[in-house]
């Protein structure tokens, strides 16, 4: 629990926060702007506001209102100060491999849909990876759920990864 001796202390304090990691952190848990508005203890115009007066990808918040959000939403203030790794280049070769058909407008909404284990995102990733490369970058939900996301791969891939599948259940001989 914060000592609220430390709390005041900090309130008046402003404190700088990268947008676009807000953004990713929002969402990640498929929150709105009205949800961290309540979440940090501010209006949501004032939240409108973080993200209109942000100036080359960082807007000014309360200390007392990150240290609630940050709470709330289970991440360290210093996550939501660092600006995300730019991927450069590969990003638009990460994109074309992912997205080619507009399944979601960025990278950033597909990343969120394999966190919240969404079946179309999941079928993406190990359309365009492989189920081995797909668990490495989304864990065990790949092998778990492939019941649940098959039907939306193409059916040649399909048979492939289901003959995988079942190879990587079936129990290892004596």
């Amino acid at each position: 629990m914060l000592d609220k001796r430390i709390l005041f202390k900090y309130y008046f304090i402003s404190k700088m926060i990268c947008i676009d990691s807000l953004s990713i952190a929002i969402k990640a848990r498929n929150l709105n702007h009205s949800d961290i508005a309540r979440l940090s203890g501010v209006s949501r115009q004032a939240v409108s506001l973080w993200f209109k007066s942000a100036r080359d990808g960082f807007a000014e918040v309360k200390s007392a209102h990150l240290l609630r959000l940050c709470t709330a939403l289970g991440v360290d203030a210093a996550d939501l100060a660092q600006p995300l790794p730019d991927l450069g280049e590969r990003r638009a070769a990460i994109r074309a491999a992912l997205l080619w058909d507009r399944l979601y407008p960025d990278l950033e909404d597909f990343a969120a849909a394999v966190q919240r284990r969404e079946p179309k995102a999941l079928a993406r990733l190990v359309e365009a990876y492989g189920l081995y490369g797909a668990a490495k970058a989304a864990g065990r939900v790949v092998w778990s759920r492939f019941p649940d996301y098959m039907k939306f791969l193409p059916p040649g891939r399909r048979q492939d990864l289901e003959r995988v599948w079942r190879l990587h259940l079936a129990p290892m001989p004596r």
